[in-house]
């Protein structure tokens, strides 16, 4: 069995390494997504279990997606994909070579490559987009992302890595103290050998109670009988 000292000991100890793993995912998890915020606004893929998160810069394709958009692109197969379906790819377009570019799909050429065309232009690309300049497929909108990149001003963005993670530590430890508290008013169930020791050790006071004040069994029978002898003689 384990004692309260060393149970109070461990979960002291399991509140702070809980603390730390908190503090840690949420670190690591602040910085990944500031890192794809910035290589996206940047007009860099990364590439995170095959799908990458990507910002719309321009207007090309309103008004299926505006500019500012965060939008999902899923790595995909060229032979996978159909007219009408909307690709992100590196340009060889001379205004924007070597950016990322995502228009949709308006014609599979027989030469295995594909005529893009953003939904807003009037005219389609002039140089075919290759397998091996494919990024991906669109998948959806990064809703999340398009939320996050709201907060510009320093103090929203304090809020968001800062206030919002130590208030849900804050809270975490609360609740741990609380916890910890509550297990101790609850006494915990005693054997039968501490009961037999705490009651010997109740006897032993006794006797040395007992002992302090001299007692000595019999005296006071003695005392109660002589004086009802002493009643029946003046009786």
């Amino acid at each position: 069995m384990i004692s309260s000292d060393n149970k109070q000991k461990y979960l002291k100890w399991l509140s702070k390494a809980g603390n730390a793993a908190i503090i840690i995912v949420t670190a690591l998890l602040a910085g990944f997504i500031a890192y794809i915020m910035v290589c996206s606004a940047r007009g860099k893929a990364v590439d995170c279990f095959g799908r990458c998160v990507l910002k719309v810069v321009t207007g090309s394709m309103e008004p299926s997606l505006h500019t500012g958009d965060y939008i999902y692109v899923k790595k995909t197969d060229a032979a996978d994909l159909k007219v009408g379906d909307i690709i992100s790819f590196y340009s060889e377009e001379d205004d924007v070579r070597g950016k990322i570019v995502t228009h949709r799909i308006a014609e599979i050429n027989s030469d295995g490559t594909f005529t893009t065309k953003g939904d807003a232009n009037k005219t389609a690309d002039v140089k075919h987009v290759r397998a091996d300049q494919l990024v991906g497929k669109y998948t959806a909108k990064a809703r999340f992302f398009k939320w996050l990149n709201s907060f510009g001003d320093r103090r929203k963005l304090l809020m968001i890595f800062v206030i919002i993670p130590m208030t849900l530590i804050a809270l975490y430890e609360v609740k741990t103290i609380a916890k910890i508290k509550l297990e101790d008013r609850v006494p915990e169930p005693m054997s039968d050998e501490e009961k037999e020791k705490l009651i010997r050790e109740a006897i032993d006071r006794e006797k040395a109670r007992l002992a302090e004040e001299h007692y000595e069994p019999g005296i006071e029978v003695e005392a109660v009988e002589s004086g009802k002898d002493n009643e029946e003689e003046n009786g």
